[in-house]
């Protein structure tokens, strides 16, 4: 029987790892737990960028993005501009297992959550809400009035007991976004992929740079060309920063919108992670020892 293993983007990835770590030892599906972990941060209205809580659009509304991939199959359900549900993650495996589609967006995902009985709630809390009316305030005050902030995205990966891995993403997207943006993190090869062959990864941070790289699908493959979690995370992300360098000084990121990070396991529930930054740490949790472990991913300089 296969060690369990399972990490998550962020320290608020702890109440993940929580989640997902109980439900693996039980015997639950890699799928079930990354469910069932990212919904945990959804509901959490202290997390500023994820579900409830997350910080709105220029508009002041909420829109949420999520998805789920399966490696058994690399089966992939993904929703992108949901408004008005609090768990945009368990519409996502709506999509996956009852529709032979990939990704629904906006309303179209919004009815079919309705069809299902999801439940809907509000997103906006009093703390989102003052957050938007600051960085509005901030952002009418600035030079440049670029949009910025707030991508930290809830990744989690995972390696159940039949040695099937999983992985899936959250977020409510940059602060301040325009209307009907979509950042990587519903975008398969992107924001996130899992391969039984290799492993998954997911992505977090500035989503217009990852896709630009498609780094989780880069990082899976250098796993399954013999790499380690590790190596790959360092390799794949090296390799963009060297590309978007040309043109972008994106090499020890210091502003939201030139940060990237990335988290990866493999077949035997090792992880590795990267950034181009110095913040980005990870919850990880094993069968091995099952001590809940906060690591500071190393840094591309």
């Amino acid at each position: 029987m296969v060690q369990w293993a399972i990490a998550a983007t962020w320290p608020f990835g702890q109440s993940a790892v929580r989640v997902g770590s109980r439900l693996l030892d039980q015997g639950m599906s890699g799928l079930d737990a990354v469910e069932q972990a990212i919904r945990a941060v959804e509901l959490d209205p202290s997390v500023d960028s994820v579900g409830v809580g997350g910080v709105p659009n220029c508009e002041g509304e909420v829109q949420l993005d999520a998805a789920l991939m399966r490696g058994q199959d690399l089966a992939v359900g993904a929703v992108a501009g949901v408004k008005g549900f609090p768990n945009p993650i368990s519409i996502a495996r709506l999509v996956l297992e009852k529709t032979p589609h990939h990704l629904l967006v906006g309303e179209g995902a919004e009815r079919y959550a309705d069809a299902y009985g999801l439940e809907r709630g509000p997103l906006l809390t009093a703390s989102s809400l003052e957050t938007w009316r600051k960085r509005r305030e901030k952002q009418a005050q600035a030079e440049d009035p670029s949009l910025g902030g707030g991508h930290d995205t809830v990744g989690v990966v995972a390696l159940d007991m039949n040695g099937d891995i999983a992985a899936g993403t959250s977020t409510s997207g940059l602060a301040l976004k325009l209307p009907g943006r979509v950042g990587d993190s519903p975008l398969v090869g992107s924001g996130f992929y899992a391969d039984n062959a290799a492993g998954a990864a997911v992505g977090t941070g500035c989503g217009e740079l990852i896709m630009r790289g498609c780094l989780s699908f880069a990082i899976v493959e250098l796993m399954k060309g013999g790499a380690s979690a590790q190596q790959a995370c360092e390799e794949a992300l090296n390799r963009l920063i060297c590309r978007l360098e040309q043109c972008l000084p994106v090499r020890n990121a210091t502003e939201d919108m030139t940060k990237m990070a990335v988290l990866a396991i493999d077949q035997k529930g090792n992880v590795g992670a990267a950034a181009n930054h110095g913040e980005f740490d990870f919850a990880y949790q094993t069968a091995r020892d099952r001590e809940l472990r906060i690591i500071r991913a190393r840094i591309i300089a």
